[in-house]
């Protein structure tokens, strides 16, 4: 049998065992509860609530994908200009991230939101339609 040269005894048709399996989660969380003050900062101007609704961090943290909900504005407008700052946002990042590697942030529009109020309308409408 052959075996793994970094563990003793560990057979190379055997998976190894993951270190640190919440790293992702944790980094995850750690985006969302720094972010949302810097966002809330950058869009201070605006007459609308952003709300992070998502973080996906790939495994080797080198990119982070925000999911945003905008409520009560123009949602391509607000984003755009998210998009526009990034740099900035991304700056204010770096001072509260105590990690080696820091993510990339990307932002991405959430739009279940918005597609489940519109599914609540349409099963309005056909309860109203029914009596």
């Amino acid at each position: 049998m052959r075996y793994n040269k970094d563990i003793e005894n560990f057979p190379l048709f055997m998976k190894k065992p993951q270190k640190n399996t919440n790293r992702i989660a944790k980094v995850n969380s750690l985006i969302e509860h720094e972010l949302g003050p810097i966002l809330h900062e950058f869009l201070s101007g605006e007459k609308s609530l952003v709300t992070i609704s998502k973080v996906e961090t790939s495994r080797d943290m080198k990119w982070a994908k925000i999911w945003i909900s905008i409520f009560g504005g123009e949602d391509e407008r607000i984003l755009a200009s998210i998009k526009n700052g990034v740099f900035e946002i991304q700056g204010e990042m770096n001072k509260h991230f105590a990690t080696k590697i820091i993510p990339r942030l990307q932002f991405f529009l959430d739009t279940s939101p918005r597609y489940a109020q519109h599914i609540s309308e349409l099963i309005e409408e056909i309860h109203k339609e029914e009596e």
